[in-house]
């Protein structure tokens, strides 16, 4: 895999042992020649993996291992503060830190036993702060995330995520320093690379939203922990108060604002686009907010203002009491530096809404059901090609990265450019183990003309009438994936299946404890949304069927799809066919690809959206999903085919 200073594209698909190709050569390259491989996962399910199954078994195939240093990095707000969980839980403090050996979010959900939800809530107030005092927290030599970050400085091997080597190529960037979070390393394996776009997207981006508002009071009222001590001890207790309640009365007036500029709006807007022909372009302009940001403008400045004059009294107050501090206050001083540059630098970001570099786009948004103003990249190849191709040579590597059996989809949106390119076969024999459903044309409505002509229930009812007998054919163990919540729960309202058969419907919380559920059931389906279309592992007799609903085409409504779309087409380039389908084409066989895990599974893949057999780039997306597996327009004859036993004799 890893070839000195060469880049390389590799499709290898499930079954081949992707993860020991990975390590393998990282490991030999550690005792040869102590050189440093970051190998980077999408999920953190796959980089757990990494870490506790697959690193075990590669050091175990050699020999003189012992000076190999290994270490696993998720993301900061992925491990537990043990000085969050100590003023919130202290009764959890000793049994976790006797339990826990990373100090991360699955280790927390596995030591602390309550409800789900309960168990979220507790997580969102014990989990890392974006920002902390560091080296002047009581807990630092403790701190589960430091010991990481210092554990990755020196490794050989490091596991870590996509976001992780964002935003160290990020911060290389801002310092000019080769440091960043995890050092100067030799090689970069990114697997799951079918995905590093997006993170990379959000990796880039700044956000001005409640919960990042939220967030600055969350990070002022640390601040104000490690003040306000100092302050009555200077006499100056009751100004700082003053200061301090001042700042939070003010964001949380921006909070307010924020949510009434939104319901102003009423929709999304695009404010900015860069380069400026962008904007010009019809349907961007179309899109843009019809105030002339002068909304988003305010709220803006309202939030720098604030963040800047509030850290300029903190910084006066600080210099005045810094020849009076005791011995012990000399921490507190670098704690509340680190706040403080952490608002200023939140605050000067605020301007970036109305500054864009690159290709980029600026607009109102909304994020869950609060408003919010954000600033996407719309190209990526430029910033990634100077952040991380210039720099390190890297290995692309998923189960699904090509297209059309060629991979100028990834290389146009990263502009990654390998020199090196492979599509491996796959180990398993589709053509006996797998097998699609077409329902009979007519039976299910054209999903966009349903959508047009508001005769939306009307296809719900349909395609529940399919998932239903499905579902009673395969004895449950189906997987239907969706585009959207809209849809999978107008659909769920109708289908009709025996009781013994249960339908697991995926929330908005709680996906892994849902998942777990689903496998441990075997009689069960899952109705499920984005996050299981990729990464979701369900070998075995659990599922015999996953049923792709509809075809997840981006549907240019948000302003970065309305901007991305028009920039391709200033380029001259077919939008649709170099972007939206071919992203299509992606997801489809990454949602196929649940099904056969094993030389042991068989199953269904059920292609439900009825344009796969009327337009003319259904026989293309077909194209890209396993080759040989057979077609059938009857449900039963399908699983009659691959074996599963007759739907009447459940063994519950």
């Amino acid at each position: 895999m890893i070839g000195g200073e060469t880049s390389g594209a590799f499709e290898a698909p499930t079954g081949l042992g992707k993860s020991l190709a990975a390590l393998i050569p990282a490991i030999a390259h550690a005792i040869a020649g102590n050189r440093r491989t970051v190998i980077a996962t999408y999920t953190n399910v796959l980089a757990e993996q990494y870490w506790r199954k697959d690193i075990p078994l590669a050091l175990s195939l050699f020999e003189g291992t012992a000076g190999v240093r290994t270490q696993l990095l998720m993301g900061r707000q992925r491990y537990v503060c043990l000085t969050a969980m100590d003023e919130v839980a202290p009764d959890l403090v000793d049994g976790f830190r006797t339990s826990a050996r990373l100090g991360i979010e699955t280790e927390f959900r596995k030591v602390v036993k309550k409800p789900v939800r309960e168990l979220t809530q507790l997580w969102q107030k014990v989990a890392a702060p974006p920002v902390c005092p560091g080296r002047a927290c009581p807990a630092y030599d403790d701190c589960y995330y430091y010991k990481a970050r210092r554990g990755s400085e020196r490794a050989n091997v490091v596991i870590t995520n996509h976001s992780v080597v964002v935003s160290h190529a990020a911060m290389c960037r801002a310092l000019d320093d080769d440091s960043g979070l995890i050092g100067k390393f030799d090689y970069l394996i990114l697997d799951e690379a079918h995905d590093f776009p997006q993170a990379a997207i959000n990796g880039l981006e700044f956000e001005l939203s409640t919960n990042k508002l939220n967030g600055l009071l969350a990070v002022a009222s640390r601040l104000d922990g490690s003040i306000a001590p100092l302050a009555e001890r200077a006499g100056e207790g009751a100004d700082w108060l003053n200061d301090f309640n001042k700042f939070r009365q003010d964001i949380e007036r921006c909070r307010k604002d924020l949510v009434a500029y939104g319901l102003t709006m009423g929709r999304p807007g695009i404010l900015v686009a860069a380069p400026d022909e962008l904007l010009e372009h019809p349907n961007v302009n179309a899109a843009k907010t019809t105030d002339n940001n002068q909304g988003a403008k305010q709220l803006a400045v309202s939030v720098s203002d604030t963040c800047e004059t509030f850290v300029k009294g903190l910084n006066r107050r600080m210099e005045r009491w810094k020849d009076e501090m005791p011995e012990g206050a000399k921490m507190v001083s670098e704690a509340t530096r680190m706040y403080g540059l952490f608002l200023r630098e939140y605050g000067l970001g605020c301007f970036s809404l109305f500054a864009p570099n690159g290709v980029s786009v600026s607009y109102l948004g909304s994020s869950g059901q609060e408003p919010m103003l954000r600033q996407d990249i719309i190209d990526l190849a430029d910033p990634l090609q100077e952040m991380i191709w210039s720099k390190t040579p890297t290995a692309f590597l998923s189960a699904t990265l090509a297209i059309d059996g060629g991979f100028d989809f990834i290389k146009r949106s990263t502009g990654f450019d390998p020199v090196y390119e492979e599509i491996l076969p796959s180990p398993f024999d589709y053509s006996a183990q797998a097998a699609i459903y077409l329902p009979k044309q007519g039976a299910i409505p054209d999903p966009t003309i349903a959508r047009r002509e508001g005769t939306e229930d009307a296809y719900y009812r349909a395609v529940a009438k399919e998932l239903s007998e499905i579902i009673t054919a395969c004895r449950g163990r189906t997987l239907a994936l969706f585009h959207s919540r809209k849809e999978m729960e107008g659909v769920y309202n109708y289908i009709r299946v025996n009781d013994e058969l249960p339908i697991l419907l995926q929330k908005n919380y709680g996906n892994a404890s849902t998942g777990e559920r689903f496998l441990k059931e075997t009689h069960s389906s899952l109705f499920a949304l984005r996050s299981f279309w990729t990464g979701f592992d369900a070998p075995g007799e659990t599922l015999s069927c996953v049923a792709l609903v509809r075809v997840p085409f981006e549907v240019p409504i948000d302003p970065p799809q309305i901007a991305r779309l028009a920039w391709l087409q200033q380029q001259g380039r077919d939008a649709f066919q170099e972007h939206t389908l071919a992203q299509a084409k992606m997801m489809m066989r990454q949602g196929a690809g649940r099904l056969i895990r094993t030389n042991e599974d068989r199953g269904i893949v059920a292609l439900l959206d009825s344009r796969i057999q009327t337009k003319r780039y259904g026989e293309q997306i077909i194209s890209n999903l396993p080759t040989d597996m057979r077609v059938f327009r009857d449900i039963y004859d399908a699983t009659a085919w691959i074996g599963l036993a007759d739907p009447g004799t459940l063994d519950l």
